[in-house]
């Protein structure tokens, strides 16, 4: 197959990455032709990731800060370019993650394309949290509109991809007789597998024969984070632990976020027990889950994308057999994984955590429930999952 991916942001430059890159990658390994639209909306910002097999497919853009302003008048900008790459490249096959430039990939490609919707996140809210400062009359315009083309997306794609139940719900609600198929996010289980010794630089304390107490949560950082409850879990737990650390990894997208956030650390005194790293490498950020005694997903539940997330958090932090910690998420619950503990508050939170630092035997019991899970959801296994529905209705 010849297919071109029509990402949710810049393939090699972005803080996060979407939900089909590293399953395309496999399919690129698998012998497909893989080529993926190249978004420069970062372009002063240092390459993150090389792509593997994977073409990137460049056009010229129109220079936005604003991300919302960049896709819309590039996905516009850009057809003549989309049009001419699709017949170049001989594509029969449109995996669109992007509902700006992915709907204008569908209406430039013919109609021997097999069209592609992966369905990965509530654009919406995406959108709109790019607009947080805006008054609510603005951010109601913004999701309104995002809402309707996200739904265009959908009824000119022949099939779509869903990260989670509640999107395919969503996709049968528009269109009942849309074929859509579930592909949860994924995991390069060799990859966080891997033993790796941390350098002193990382700062994590680990004591023999005893769990080091460091929590983390990893993600690209932003308002969808409740950061506050997980601080104020490591304060209860600092009386019992006293070199208990809290580690922050990612990308922070709002610095004034970040500030409150700094802002707290400090008024706590929690600045020897808390480490912010900011973005790092996939190499780094193995290290760094490699020595973690367990792994935080504290969503906001305010916002509508906390009853359809199915984060890849998850994934990840179960690759590396460790206990997860999370907010009461609907689709993760739905999973029933006994390796996924829930909490409502600090205080539950910090009494979750404690018992899994003490009780070494439950521990374990849950980190091999962990890897269980992650190796069902390798990115190889759900290359092939892939290959096997495009191909499928390819013919058709």
């Amino acid at each position: 197959m010849n297919i071109l991916i029509i990402p949710t942001n810049d393939w090699v430059r972005a803080p996060g990455h979407g939900h089909i890159n590293y399953i395309a990658e496999s399919l690129a390994e698998k012998g497909h032709k893989i080529y993926a639209w190249n978004f420069d909306l970062y372009k002063n910002e240092p390459v993150r990731r090389v792509p593997k097999k994977v073409v990137l497919v460049k056009s010229k853009t129109l220079p936005f800060r604003d991300a919302a302003l960049f896709f819309t008048f590039n996905a516009l900008f850009q057809a003549p370019s989309m049009f001419k790459a699709i017949r170049k490249f001989k594509i029969n096959v449109i995996i669109n993650e992007n509902i700006f430039s992915g709907l204008i990939s569908f209406l430039v490609s013919g109609n021997s394309v097999l069209k592609v919707f992966d369905y990965s996140d509530y654009f919406p809210e995406s959108a709109s949290i790019y607009y947080e400062k805006s008054s609510p009359t603005v951010r109601k315009v913004v999701e309104a509109v995002t809402l309707a083309i996200n739904n265009l997306n959908i009824k000119a794609a022949h099939i779509c991809l869903s990260v989670c139940q509640s999107f395919i719900n969503n996709v049968r609600s528009i269109d009942s007789q849309k074929p859509c198929f579930f592909l949860s996010n994924s995991v390069d289980v060799v990859k966080h597998t891997r033993h790796m010794s941390l350098s002193n630089q990382l700062n994590l304390e680990q004591t023999d024969g005893n769990l080091s107490p460091t929590l983390i949560v990893m993600g690209v950082i932003d308002y969808w984070l409740d950061l506050i409850t997980p601080l104020k879990a490591v304060k209860i737990l600092s009386v019992k632990f006293p070199g208990i650390k809290f580690v922050i990894i990612g990308s922070w997208r709002n610095q004034e976020f970040k500030k409150s956030i700094e802002s707290f650390i400090e008024k706590e005194e929690l600045e020897d027990n808390v480490k912010i790293t900011g973005y790092v490498s996939d190499d780094e950020l193995v290290r760094y889950l490699d020595k973690a005694s367990c792994c935080i997903m504290p969503y906001r539940t305010d916002f509508y994308s906390a009853v359809i997330r199915l984060p890849e958090k998850l994934f990840v932090y179960s690759a590396h057999g460790k206990p997860i910690l999370s907010t009461p998420l609907p689709e993760v619950m739905s999973l029933h994984n006994e390796h996924v503990l829930f909490f409502h508050d600090a205080e539950e939170l910090a009494k979750t955590a404690s018992i899994l630092l003490t009780d070494y035997d439950k521990w374990l019991r849950l980190s091999h429930k962990a890897k269980q899970f992650a190796q069902n959801h390798d990115v190889n296994i759900l290359a092939e999952k892939l290959e096997k529905i495009l191909l499928a209705n390819l013919k058709k």
